[in-house]
């Protein structure tokens, strides 16, 4: 009898407990995130997951349009931006900027950021495009410059494709200066006429 309970009698591998379980999930997950930081970078789960953009702000660069005889583009804005530590790794390219678009004083629109990835230009608000004016409109107070035509021409072009693209409400179109505690992108930017030529669609 004992002999055939023993024949009978077999013993089953361990349960994995849900707990246990979790734990292991957790663990992996942990090391699949981390292998894909270091490969990727940090960026990797908004190219899987795409940020949606809720609206736009537009800034200015706050420098002449040269300097020390170097044209303020993009290039020039990410090597500034990298002094801030606002960079954002993904695969082989850091991206420095904190804007998705730069607009030169020919009317000329470079890109910056993709625009996938969060911004760096506005506190609480880096889930809106930024657009950035090369330009300082602020000054000298009172008699501000203002962006060139080409400049204000290609603003406008550029919020109208971004807002039918991401079909953004025109109301969720902001100066930084509406955000923020700041003069950017100056009085000098004639923001009725931008608002106004955007809602009128020309």
């Amino acid at each position: 009898m004992a002999a055939a309970q023993r024949r009978t009698t077999r013993t089953t591998p361990p349960r994995l407990r849900p707990v246990s379980a979790l734990i292991a999930l957790a663990a992996l997950a942990t090391v699949v995130v981390g292998a894909l930081n270091m490969r990727v970078g940090p960026a990797w789960p908004y190219r899987l997951l795409p940020l949606v953009p809720r609206g736009i702000v537009v800034h200015h660069s706050a420098t002449p349009t040269y300097v020390q005889g170097r044209q303020v583009d993009a290039a020039f804005l990410d090597e500034v931006h990298a002094t801030q530590g606002w960079g954002m790794r993904y695969g082989e390219r850091v991206y420095h900027i904190g804007y998705h678009y730069v607009i030169l004083p020919d009317g000329s629109v470079e890109p910056g950021r993709p625009e996938w990835m969060p911004g760096a230009h506005t506190v609480g608000y880096n889930n809106y495009l930024g657009i950035c004016l090369v330009g300082d409109f602020s000054r000298p107070a009172g008699h501000p410059p203002q962006p060139t035509r080409a400049q204000v021409d290609a603003l406008v072009k550029l919020i109208r494709q971004q807002i039918k693209k991401h079909r953004l409400s025109p109301q969720r179109l902001y100066r930084h200066r509406d955000l923020d505690a700041t003069e950017c992108p100056g009085i000098g930017v004639p923001w009725e006429e931008i608002v106004a030529r955007v809602n009128a669609g020309n």
